[in-house]
């Protein structure tokens, strides 16, 4: 995808590169792909006026690698028509590729990825809180959700569903900043849910408030920007993963960049932010697999023979907007300023439905950045003096929160055209991918692309060499096909009808879990006899050989392995139950925290550290309340209940069991100390 410049004009998101390719070719190779690609478009630009200012792609890693290769050759030039307008945004990332390219990522993914993080049991770090899917759950509960809602939110079933991605984020951003309970932990957890909700309102709200100028959208791209930046420095990739991190980023710097190209290009005209991306791609291949029937694959001829068809099919839907439908599984609604759905809005958010001013020459972008920035630490004060210490630092950036890129690139274009002939050349490397990185995706492809692999390498086998069809199993000879048969005798199912469906392997009769009361949004009985979200308890953890009282909060609950709402204290002797929870950090309270003078210890946010241990491990307690702090108040505790807590823990465990015992090591804050340092 690409966003084309012609006759000094910008058009975004037309559609100038179909690679087919079977996903096994590396980043630079990719990269070679596409820009033979961009030398054949800019070579025609005398006949065509055509000129490429922006690549984009969904987020995949290895067009990731390639774009990186292609638009962080070199630093924005001061000679550069647009450097005046980008160089004086704070924090802005200014490197780009030849003729200034930049690369974007598609807005719609990003949303359905953050939805996916919220699914996972990592939880996301936002100012020392893990907010984990419980947490999420008790807190839209209390909100006057609907248990079949919730329920529906959370549905791990479709990831690629835009709509509910929609619906997730908004629930998110819509909740309240202040509750009614006077629950610390509840208090704690609702900040955290309420700063993360404002990430996804700037993100979200810039791209569907049809009533936004463009002014009004840099704005919200610059808080957003402004709010990751200030969260990821925190935090790390405790707070989003990196690789999302990165794709957010070069989302907004991607939008400031075309805007100024823009003004430059064509004073007078407009932009539309919703364009960018590759929603004309999506739109195309939809068409495309419309036009296939029955045949739902096809090789790389019948596609260039069908691509023209589309693309007539596109100018045609094009003029006649109301003749389009697009696929369900993209639409996203328009919504007004309140965030409130726009009745009878089209599936796709066309310029046409756009009543917001979006003319260039009325945009000031260094205004708006820093009004964007100014609504940041105006709504999260707590934010501000790191923006401060990040402004500070030379080479902190967008893309350099901690002085260096978060990936590797090179910035000779000398250096970029000689690995791009050497496919072993190792150039680039993204940040480490591990499972908290990764994306909640099924790539089909990709799994059917490593029995491809074994095919080929079946067919260069050397015709003499023998391939045996038996295999040893027990000591006795079985033919691997009888063996493979056996093995899967028990596993069959019938396919779902569904193409997509088939494919992955997914049953025609997906059975629904039962859920029992504590699943469904049901009150306890009895809370003071129940654990649920949020409640403080007490537990062991060893370190330095040692066994030390820890104070915590519940972020998680467990029975068999499915999340529940609540478990009665009696069940948590129970061998299939565990409690997940966030460490609690205890100092010596004074007289300003308890006037009464009758607690010694008060506790306070400590160092995010989660741990996931068997029910019998926890000791529910009931500890009062500051009565000085109401905005969020801390638990006060005496030092004698605290020492019967640990030997009552401790004398209730079996060795065995102690073995389950989380481990750290000592640090400053933990094991906790008495004033004295002790």
């Amino acid at each position: 995808m690409g966003i084309l410049c012609k006759d000094n004009r910008i058009y975004p998101g037309r559609p100038v590169l179909v690679s087919g390719d079977c996903k096994r070719e590396t980043g630079i190779q990719h990269a070679k792909l596409v820009q033979t690609v961009l030398d054949g478009v800019n070579a025609l630009h005398d006949e065509t006026k055509l000129r490429v200012i922006s690549i984009a792609s969904d987020g995949e890693t290895r067009q990731g690698s390639a774009f990186i290769l292609l638009t962080f050759k070199r630093q924005l030039s001061l000679q550069s028509p647009i450097h005046s307008l980008l160089n004086p945004l704070k924090f802005l990332n200014l490197h780009v590729g030849d003729d200034d390219l930049t690369c974007d990522k598609d807005w719609k993914h990003v949303f359905k990825r953050f939805r996916n993080l919220l699914l996972q049991q990592r939880g996301i770090v936002v100012n020392g809180y893990q907010i984990t899917p419980d947490v999420i759950r008790d807190h839209l509960k209390s909100n006057g959700l609907s248990a079949d809602h919730i329920r529906s939110l959370f549905n791990p079933e479709d990831q690629q569903d835009v709509k509910m991605a929609f619906d997730m984020l908004k629930d998110v951003w819509t909740l309240p900043r202040s509750t009614g309970r006077v629950h610390p932990g509840f208090q704690t957890a609702r900040e955290a849910i309420w700063i993360l909700g404002k990430l996804f309102f700037h993100l979200v709200f810039s791209y569907l408030c049809v009533d936004l100028s463009l002014s009004e959208q840099v704005d919200h791209f610059s808080a957003a920007a402004h709010l990751a930046l200030a969260l990821f420095k925190l935090a790390g990739k405790q707070f989003i993963p990196t690789n999302l991190y990165i794709d957010l980023m070069i989302m907004i710097k991607n939008v400031l960049f075309s805007i100024s190209k823009a003004k430059v290009d064509n004073p007078n005209g407009q932009f539309w932010v919703i364009l960018c991306g590759t929603d004309w791609l999506e739109e195309l291949f939809g068409i495309l697999r419309t036009m296939i029937g029955n045949n739902a694959n096809l090789d790389i001829l019948q596609l260039v023979s069908r691509l023209a068809g589309t693309t007539e099919i596109s100018n045609i839907l094009t003029k006649y907007p109301h003749w389009d439908r697009s696929p369900q599984r993209l639409k996203l609604p328009a919504i007004s300023r309140e965030s409130k759905e726009i009745p009878d809005s089209a599936d796709h958010i066309k310029p046409a439905s756009w009543r917001g001013n979006i003319n260039v020459k009325d945009v000031s972008l260094q205004t708006s950045w820093n009004r964007g920035r100014h609504m940041t630490e105006q709504d999260c004060d707590i934010l501000q003096p790191i923006l401060k210490e990040l402004e500070g630092s030379g080479d902190v950036d967008m893309l350099s929160p901690f002085g260096t890129l978060l990936f590797n690139t090179p910035l000779n274009p000398d250096d970029v055209d000689e690995s791009l002939e050497d496919p072993n050349h190792e150039l680039y490397s993204s940040a480490p991918s591990t499972n908290a990185d990764a994306d909640l995706r099924i790539e089909v492809e990709d799994s059917l692309g490593g029995l491809a692999v074994a095919d080929v390498a079946a067919e260069e086998l050397p015709p003499s060499r023998v391939v045996n069809s038996t295999i040893i199993i027990n000591g006795k000879e079985t033919v691997k096909a009888r063996a493979l048969s056996r093995s899967s005798k028990f596993r069959k199912f019938v396919s779902s009808t569904d193409r997509l469906r088939h494919v992955q392997e997914v049953e025609r009769y997906v059975k629904s879990k039962a859920l029992d009361d504590a699943t469904t949004g049901s009150e306890p009985d009895d809370e003071t006899h129940s654990l649920i979200i949020s409640n403080p308890i007490t537990t062991l953890i060893c370190s330095d050989n040692k066994f030390w009282l820890c104070v915590a909060e519940v972020n998680g609950l467990k029975i068999d392995g499915q999340s529940v709402d609540y478990i009665s204290h009696d069940m948590l002797a129970e061998d299939t139950v565990a409690v997940s929870y966030q460490m609690l950090g205890l100092r010596p309270a004074t007289l300003d925290n308890d006037p009464e003078g009758k607690h010694d210890w008060r506790t306070y946010t400590m160092e995010e550290q989660t741990f996931t241990v068997p029910g019998r491990l926890i000791q529910p307690v009931n500890p009062s309340l500051s009565a000085t702090h109401t905005h969020i108040p801390f638990y006060l505790f005496q030092s004698p209940v605290l020492i019967a807590l640990a030997a009552s823990i401790f004398q209730g465990l079996m060795v065995a069991q102690l073995k389950s015992v989380p481990k750290v090591a000592p640090t400053t804050a933990y094991p906790y100390r008495e004033a004295s340092g002790q």
